[in-house]
């Protein structure tokens, strides 16, 4: 997929053209941890974000919308975003669901899979565990974390293809490698910082600039390009902050800026 450095900075570039050409306004029902986070992110790169809650507004928004995003940290939410799953299979524009802490909780784990039958949902990103839950319908919680990397690795890419051939959508595994899948093939995505795990947000901001990038090309491989943008720009926010003697917080400051920076 990105044989080099110098071919992957290149895809992600075409995309980020295309968002900062087109401004895709992308609709995010997430959590309030990291609302803001998530606006800042797409904004970074060139997206317009609506964080639009309520679920007598979906249907305007769904009209004024190019993709949506619904993250489960955002559990007061769930009849706007079952709502707002079912407009955007209408409509015809992606829908990116993060299953945020269904490894653990069963009432997560059954909401996601209702969202799912639904239909709308073209792209599903969580860490391995999460995706895990969904794949084999059972609690996981913490229990990838305890597997032989060998072994890990291959159960992820199995957790992956599983996901995507019932769903249809295409899946992402997030972690040290980033596993991509449509149920025909798996692309992985190596990079990125460990500063990104000691911030809040850094998955819930990847699955709202999903948003944008599948809003420009919903295919496998802009998904994969949108998880290099951010290992890339973790690995520059991590240089900047380690120059700078600083922290995390620097650090989260830093990765905002090499989003709205990377060309």
């Amino acid at each position: 997929m990105f044989y080099n450095k110098t071919e992957r900075a290149a895809a992600i570039r075409a995309y980020l053209e295309q968002i900062r050409a087109g401004r895709p306004v992308v609709q995010c029902i997430t959590n309030i941890v990291t609302v803001n986070d998530c606006a800042n992110a797409l904004l970074a790169v060139g997206a317009s974000p609506t964080m639009a809650h309520h679920p007598r507004e979906m249907e305007d928004f769904a009209a004024l919308c190019d993709s949506l995003v619904c993250n489960l940290g955002a559990t007061e939410s769930l009849d706007a975003m079952k709502a707002a799953a079912v407009l955007a299979k209408k409509s015809g524009h992606p829908a990116v669901l993060d299953p945020v802490g269904c490894a653990g909780s069963q009432f997560r784990r059954g909401q996601a899979l209702e969202i799912l039958a639904g239909g709308g949902i073209t792209c599903i990103r969580g860490n391995a565990a999460e995706i895990r839950a969904l794949a084999e319908h059972c609690n996981t919680g913490r229990g990838v974390d305890d597997m032989e990397a060998g072994e890990n690795e291959k159960h992820v890419m199995h957790d992956v293809s599983l996901l995507a051939r019932e769903t249809g959508a295409i899946v992402i595994a997030s972690g040290e490698t980033d596993y991509v899948g449509d149920g025909e093939s798996i692309l992985e995505v190596h990079g990125g910082s460990p500063m990104m795990g000691r911030i809040t947000g850094s998955g819930c901001m990847l699955s709202a600039v999903l948003g944008a990038f599948l809003a420009a090309e919903c295919s496998v491989r802009s998904a994969a390009a949108c998880c290099a943008l951010f290992k890339d720009c973790g690995e520059q926010a991590e240089k900047w902050t380690r120059e700078a003697g600083r922290g995390t917080g620097t650090f989260h400051i830093a990765f905002l800026d090499a989003l709205s920076l990377f060309c």
